[in-house]
């Protein structure tokens, strides 16, 4: 009876050890795919803010007033019309034109500028900023291409001893767009596609997380012959970029969880834009390609006479416009990757900027002078609109295949300075 409780002894400890070793192998992979469940990025969503006044040397000294003028290349990313607004000493079928500008800030450190305009110093590590342009018109017709990009590299911990401790934030603002004008040009309709797109990876490199959204931009400009003046009417749509997950991709830099999606508030901007002076109403007289383009078709309206490209046109232009910033949801400001920043809502409420510019032909043909003012809003709670003073001077330099010219510009706020110096045609 002993030897028998013995065996039935060891049988039944034969048997626990193989259920637990059976338990251990079935609950195994149990774990192991609970250690393998994604990670999910937060719920909030990163405000892309219109930001610092960023344009050619006129559109800046102008105090950015420029959706009521809307010429030229320099135009175009203020108001998609300018695509198929044809100068007025135009004499072909067709003109290309092209805008650049960078913002570097040179002449003053994260810890004295205030770029967002949120009252604190910048906690970023470097900002650059990229304006580009490029249009193509032809007859009534305008096609072209823009893009506006942003560079900020933050330090996502308080030693930030490398490179692999930063986070590269690159936030694009592009469009894609097509324009015509009707009648004596005196109404031009233009239709886009507008995208909101962001990049994160860290500064040491490695693999992108992308986020990405497009939307319908409408733009107009109406500037009847023979008037003084003109309107203009921009709209830019809400985008919501979410983020682009890639196999195997986690939303996760250097320790950081980054964002479900980055948001472009909508923005209507609505400006006019008056010459005054001895001629004034030439203001929107049409070119040589314009008046000969309705003599060949043969239109039923009037085609008006032709006029020496020398003739006065107002030696004062003054220039107005508001810009209405939409509200957005549960979204927070850029610099929430800085290690020091404190978690804040922003964009929640409707936000305004009025803007004002002069330009005087002092010496015409020869020398223009600039000046212009704005208020810049914040989407941060308490902050009141920050204004700025802005102005410059165009001088002609010489005539060799084109009419050159020298503009400089610039951009004074609190904790904000902005000096700029451009190459371009005298118009």
């Amino acid at each position: 009876m002993k030897t028998s409780g013995v065996a039935v002894s060891k049988r039944w400890r034969r048997w626990a050890g193989a259920a637990a070793c059976g338990a251990v192998l079935v609950t195994a992979p149990v774990a192991s795919a609970q250690d393998e469940t994604p990670v999910e990025p937060r719920p909030e969503r990163l405000y892309f803010n219109p930001g610092a006044l960023l344009g050619s040397a006129r559109v800046v000294a102008l105090g950015g007033a420029y959706v009521g003028i809307a010429e030229g290349a320099a135009g175009f990313p203020s108001n998609l019309a300018a695509l198929a607004h044809r100068g007025p000493t135009l004499e072909k079928d067709w003109d290309l034109g092209v805008t650049l500008s960078w913002l570097d800030l040179p002449f003053t450190s994260g810890r004295t500028r205030d770029v967002d305009n949120d009252g604190k110093a910048d906690a970023s590590r470097d900002r650059r900023q990229l304006l580009g342009g490029l249009l193509l018109q032809y007859k009534r017709f305008g096609i072209g291409f823009a893009l506006r990009n942003s560079a900020v590299t933050y330090c996502a911990t308080e030693a930030c001893a490398g490179d692999g401790e930063r986070i590269r934030v690159s936030m694009t603002q592009s469009v894609l767009a097509g324009a015509v004008s009707f009648g004596q040009d005196d109404f031009i309709l233009a239709l886009g596609i507008y995208a909101a797109q962001a990049t994160f990876q860290l500064a040491s490199g490695g693999p992108d997380l992308r986020y990405g959204d497009t939307a319908v931009a409408v733009d107009m400009l109406y500037r009847p012959h023979g008037r003084p003046w003109r309107l203009g009417v921009t709209v830019r749509p809400e985008v919501v970029a979410d983020w682009r997950r890639e196999e195997g991709q986690s939303p996760v830099l250097a320790g950081r969880t980054l964002f479900g999606a980055v948001v472009s508030p909508a923005v209507l901007s609505l400006g006019a834009s008056w010459r005054m002076g001895e001629g004034a109403e030439r203001y929107n007289r049409l070119s040589p390609a314009a008046r000969r383009q309705l003599i060949l078709e043969g239109d039923a309206l009037p085609v008006p006479d032709e006029e020496p490209k020398d003739a006065p046109a107002g030696r004062w232009l003054i220039s107005a416009q508001v810009d209405l910033l939409s509200s957005v949801d549960n979204a927070v400001p850029l610099r929430s990757f800085a290690s020091t920043a404190e978690e804040e809502p922003v964009g929640h409420t409707t936000l305004f900027a009025p803007r004002l510019g002069v330009e005087h032909d002092t010496v015409p043909g020869m020398v223009r002078l600039r000046a212009g003012v704005y208020a810049e809003p914040s989407p941060f709670d308490g902050r009141p609109p920050r204004p700025h003073i802005t102005g410059g001077f165009e001088v002609f330099v010489l005539r060799y295949w084109e009419d050159w010219s020298i503009s400089a510009s610039f951009d004074l706020a609190s904790r904000y300075t902005n000096v700029g110096l451009s190459i371009g045609f005298w118009r």
